[in-house]
């Protein structure tokens, strides 16, 4: 059987459920099948996808494995023979290929898997392959880094890749230093970056980088770095697990990107991106966690760990410790089922079921509603945010029989000059600017934020939109002046005090209705990233948003709690009055 035909026979028992996976590795594994569909059709028609198979490339890789060693465990000193897991990746990684060039189809590669299922071993033999078999065959001098969010974890590949060598007939080819693995006949080399490193663009032109544990990199500095390559066949190279951090640039571009190139109901191709994603599916937990109790889910994020008993009891026993102490069932979610979770000390939202509220187009006609504009007025140097609430009837009923309530929200923010863009940036360690560039923040290009242009975007919005302006939902401090303006203009204006009493029933209720899924909101960075840095502070049982909590932006969230803390009294087909009356009249 060939390398590619053993591919085929496996994709194919991973989506029969033979082999036990997850959605995204099933993705993954009918993405192949297409390709090899597509390779077919070339041999029969005219067809122009511009690649093939090369079943002896295919192979090298797994031979070149096959001459280093375990550098661990129970198999030490062993030759590594690669799982049908590993070579499904790395097989595809070499046996692609460009049919104009001969030169590998993928530029990049993303693995998303548990802990301890070979990811060292397999990125330091990557390395090893290039430096050696890549630069001697394309006669250049190939620089190999690999780099971590500290300078030992960035050694950890390096470290693999000597010990990998170690009673490997291919030890003499290379010569080992404190700092590096250099190939004796290229004088190509694998080395270990700094922060450092990544923040002055040493290294400018790497033939390869590997970001090892990216879900930990809080910027994409390295990745940038990897992007600068000025080789025949450069390769930058992700491997890592889940992690804690819902707004670190491993979530929020390339873990949401990846499984958008796996996703086949989702038009998003990218043919030189290799992508493989092994993680427990949220259907098998979110009802109950008491279901993570069937082992057999394990085997979905752990294709090589829950192959062998001492990995399996190692699982096991995590999961029972997680189970008897609540504090450790994050560090077991991530780590070892490679489930991503905001692990964040009195956090405000649970970001999976604020994400599961987002929608690609809003599902109904908004024109001639009646809209709730809540506003959270920096101190005229920072970051300003409005959001527009929008109350509408679902057609959907409760249990008694009443009709639900649901709510529109957009949100847009504000700064006043680029300087402070820049600021915030570096601050905040968020890509600001892309932000600017589609349109979710304005630069009022003014020295303090022009309060006028951004009440002249709110009306122009619902001029633009017919929404009807029921009520300006203020936050008093730093906008006193544009509050009574508003008012003699007769526009109906409310003070929203940032006070616990004030504010905790908005806070809770908005809460409620994201995790009862009655809240809509189309894509906004902004705003899921503000969502993400919100903190509650209790006082007393009552509950609000802490400013002082963190140092990252949570304007967005504040706008929209002050709108919606008058949306909720919005009553259907009465008066704004009535409603105002009935908030007057409660215990607020």
């Amino acid at each position: 059987m060939t390398i590619k035909e053993e591919l085929i026979d496996y994709a194919n028992r991973c989506l029969a459920g033979e082999e036990i996976s997850g959605k995204k590795h099933k993705w993954a594994c009918m993405r192949f099948l297409r390709d090899c569909k597509k390779e077919d059709a070339k041999n029969v028609q005219a067809n122009v996808w511009p690649y093939h198979w090369d079943e002896e490339e295919a192979s090298k890789i797994v031979d070149w494995f096959s001459m280093l060693r375990h550098s661990k465990g129970d198999l030490a000193g062993q030759p590594i023979s690669l799982t049908i897991w590993q070579k499904f990746n790395l097989c595809q990684l070499y046996g692609w290929r460009e049919d104009l060039t001969g030169y590998k189809r993928f530029k990049q590669s993303f693995i998303e898997v548990g802990r301890k299922n070979a990811k060292s071993q397999m990125e330091a033999g990557v390395a090893l392959y290039e430096i050696s078999v890549m630069a001697t065959r394309n006669e250049e001098n190939y620089e190999y880094y690999t780099a971590g969010t500290k300078r030992d974890q960035s050694k950890i590949i390096l470290n693999e890749a000597k010990l990998m060598l170690n009673k490997s007939p291919l030890k003499p080819l290379f010569k080992i230093t404190r700092d590096a693995v250099i190939h004796r006949k290229t004088g190509s080399f694998i080395k270990a970056l700094s922060k450092e490193d990544g923040q002055n663009g040493d290294g400018t032109n790497p033939a390869g980088l590997i970001l090892d544990e990216y879900h930990q990199h809080k910027t994409t500095e390295f990745y940038d770095l990897g992007l600068g390559a000025n080789t025949k066949e450069p390769l930058l190279m992700i491997i890592t697990t889940a992690g804690m951090d819902l707004t670190y640039p491993c979530y929020v571009q390339e873990y949401q990107y990846c499984s958008k190139i796996l996703d086949p109901d989702v038009d998003v191709e990218n043919e030189e991106y290799l992508v493989d994603i092994c993680e427990v599916d949220p259907e098998d937990y979110k009802d109950d966690i008491r279901n993570l109790e069937d082992e057999n889910i394990w085997k979905k994020a752990n294709p090589i760990r829950m192959s062998y008993k001492n990995g399996a009891d190692k699982i096991r026993t995590a999961w029972r410790v997680a189970k008897e102490i609540p504090e450790k069932m994050t560090a077991f979610l991530t780590k070892m089922l490679n489930i991503w979770v905001q692990a964040k000390e009195n956090g405000y939202m649970d970001m999976a079921k604020w994400k599961a509220c987002q929608v690609d187009k809003i599902p109904i006609d908004t024109h001639g509603m009646s809209v709730y504009v809540g506003f959270d007025m920096s101190a005229k140097i920072d970051l300003t945010s409005v959001t527009f609430v929008i109350p509408f009837l679902s057609g959907e009923f409760d249990q008694t029989g009443k009709e639900i309530v649901k709510y529109i929200l957009y949100s847009h923010s504000f700064i006043p000059n680029r300087e402070k863009l820049a600021e915030r940036k570096a601050k905040d360690k968020v890509d600001y600017d892309a932000w600017e560039r589609m349109g979710f923040i304005t630069v009022t290009d003014t020295p303090i934020v022009d309060q006028n242009a951004v009440m002249q975007y709110v009306l122009d919005t619902c001029a633009e939109n017919d929404w009807n302006i029921e009520c300006l939902c203020f936050d008093p401090a730093n906008a006193s002046k544009l509050m009574m303006d508003l008012s003699n203009e007769g526009y109906t204006v409310e003070e929203v005090f940032q006070s616990h009493k004030h504010l905790n029933e908005a806070t809770q209720g908005f809460r409620e209705q994201v995790y009862c899924g009655n809240v809509l909101y189309e894509y906004n960075p902004v705003l899921n990233f503000a969502m993400s840095n919100a903190v509650i502070r209790t006082n007393q049982g009552l509950i609000k948003i802490d400013k002082d909590a963190t140092t990252k932006r949570i304007d967005p969230v504040d706008s929209t709690l002050c709108g919606f803390k008058l949306a909720m009294y919005h009553e259907f087909g009465s008066s704004y009055q009535e409603g105002i009356d009935q908030f007057l009249e409660s215990d607020w």
